[in-house]
């Protein structure tokens, strides 16, 4: 019997360590400064896989949603943010971590559009 419950331990603990899941604040910031929307992050990381979803809120009140895929290399973040609700559209995200290593900051390009990102774990 306790050999049974380690060894579904050991199993639990592999699967955890495989794929990990966070929320992140997150706020989307024009090109001249404003605060354009902010809202949350959920995503999950298996290897250096990234997916997830976006939840936020324009300035204006209008809702934004979006999906989030990509990756994760050398603790910095590449993601595509597509099916945008605002209509943006082939958005990609580069985003380093700042020094406590739980803010990420970085700019996103959307076409000829530009503005930036930051994400703070939850």
């Amino acid at each position: 019997m306790i050999k049974l419950a380690s060894t579904t331990a050991v199993a639990l603990v592999a699967l955890t360590a495989s794929a990990f899941a966070a929320g992140y604040s997150v706020t989307e910031i024009s090109a001249v400064g404003i605060k354009r929307a902010n809202g949350t992050w959920t995503l999950s990381t298996e290897g250096d896989k990234v997916s997830g979803k976006a939840e936020l809120q324009l300035d204006n009140g209008t809702p934004v949603t979006y999906k989030i895929d990509g990756k994760v290399e050398g603790g910095a973040y590449t993601l595509n943010l597509s099916d945008r609700t605002d209509g943006k559209k082939d958005c990609v995200w580069t985003g380093k971590p700042n020094e406590s290593g739980k803010v990420f900051e970085g700019p996103v390009v959307c076409g000829s559009e530009k503005f930036s990102i930051r994400a703070g774990v939850q």
